[in-house]
């Protein structure tokens, strides 16, 4: 995607990113380019990850009984299964688009998985009583046909469990400029546009509540979770209040970019001014947008390192996508292009790699 326009429902209130591709080219990207088999740890999560599903399951788990059956929908490697296994739930199952997500829930937990898009979730050809979309709607160009979808295999009065970035506190927990309006991230969620979708589909609101998840140690994302029970012979409701918190909130998070941008602009301009070999650490949102917005193209870019195996081995702004194994050019200076996980990739460089190159960080004060 070379962007998107950002836009908001007149009618609604909804945010949602426009002019993008179809949902087809979305599956494909996380079969075929999914980061969240996390080759680079062999499958396993961070800490950072366990400690969210054990949120997550505290907040379900009281309204779920140990014989009901549970599908995650994008389970990625199955932390979330393996801590309601770990609780004493047995009736598991995880689908993700990637296959080796599908493979590794089974080889790391012991829970069965399977490869499968939202929109082939009919293929599973039964119901379960409980279903999980965490961090999951805001990355579905039709939200709509998708929930259409999730319903073919829920049984009756089912739970639907649904956490998503939370767009009207986005500038309350201020990360990257423009980090929000990710690639992946096309869908703008409040907890009145939340409730709206899934009530246009029949779904009651069990609970709402306004959580903090935390991504890396030093990055914070607001989200909303919600549990939603779906009976087949609620009507769908039509009249909705409009979201009027989505657009204002919006807006300020794109100021509150717009000035951090500027700085790390100027960061950027003075590496490409220096015009020393540089090696850039990341190849994902933040430095798509960074190759887009800021001189970094001008920068003598050696190469990009990058720990994800599907990125290895591509080009991008004609420099070759490597392995930090791979990377041996110890004069070239390393830009670390990633707020998330900048202090990881530091951590990397100086203590477990040891490499003497000279380290740029555009978030560290």
């Amino acid at each position: 995607m070379a962007g998107y326009e950002l836009v908001v429902c007149a009618a609604c209130g909804a945010g949602y990113a426009d002019d993008i591709p179809t949902q087809d080219a979305f599956d494909r990207y996380y079969a075929e380019m999914s980061k969240y088999e996390y080759s680079d740890r062999a499958g396993v999560q961070t800490e950072t990850d366990l400690c969210r599903f054990v949120e997550t399951a505290d907040l379900v788990t009281p309204h779920l009984k140990k014989d009901h059956r549970l599908l995650d929908i994008g389970c990625a490697t199955g932390g979330l299964l393996a801590e309601f296994k770990r609780r004493g739930f047995r009736n598991l199952f995880g689908v993700d688009p990637s296959p080796a997500c599908a493979r590794l829930i089974g080889e790391l937990y012991g829970i069965p998985g399977k490869a499968l898009t939202i929109a082939t979730l009919n293929q599973l050809g039964e119901n379960f009583n409980a279903l999980f979309l965490t961090g999951v709607m805001e990355h579905l160009r039709d939200v709509d046909s998708s929930l259409d979808s999730v319903k073919t295999c829920l049984g009756q009065d089912g739970f639907v469990y649904v956490e998503v970035p939370d767009a009207t506190r986005y500038d309350h927990h201020f990360s990257a400029p423009f980090q929000f309006f990710s690639l992946e991230h096309v869908n703008y969620f409040s907890p009145n546009s939340l409730a709206n979708l899934m009530a246009r589909h029949g779904f009651s609101v069990v609970f709402t509540k306004r959580l903090i998840r935390h991504l890396s140690p030093q990055a914070i994302e607001p989200a909303i979770g919600a549990l939603f029970r779906w009976d087949s012979a609620t009507k769908s409701v039509a009249n909705l209040d409009r979201d009027e918190e989505t657009e204002p909130a919006l807006g300020r998070y794109i100021q509150q970019s717009r000035y951090l941008e500027e700085k790390i602009q100027t960061k950027i301009a003075a590496l490409a001014d220096a015009a020393k070999p540089l090696a850039v650490w990341g190849t994902g949102t933040h430095t798509l947008r960074l190759l887009e917005t800021s001189r970094l193209p001008q920068a003598r870019i050696v190469c990009f390192i990058d720990s994800n195996i599907h990125y290895q081995g591509k080009t991008l702004a004609g420099a070759p996508v490597i392995a930090p194994s791979a990377f041996t050019d110890k004069n070239a200076d390393i830009l670390i292009s990633s707020q998330t996980a900048e202090d990881e990739i530091f951590q990397t460089i100086t203590q477990k790699l040891h490499w003497p190159n000279v380290i740029h960080r555009l978030y560290a004060s």
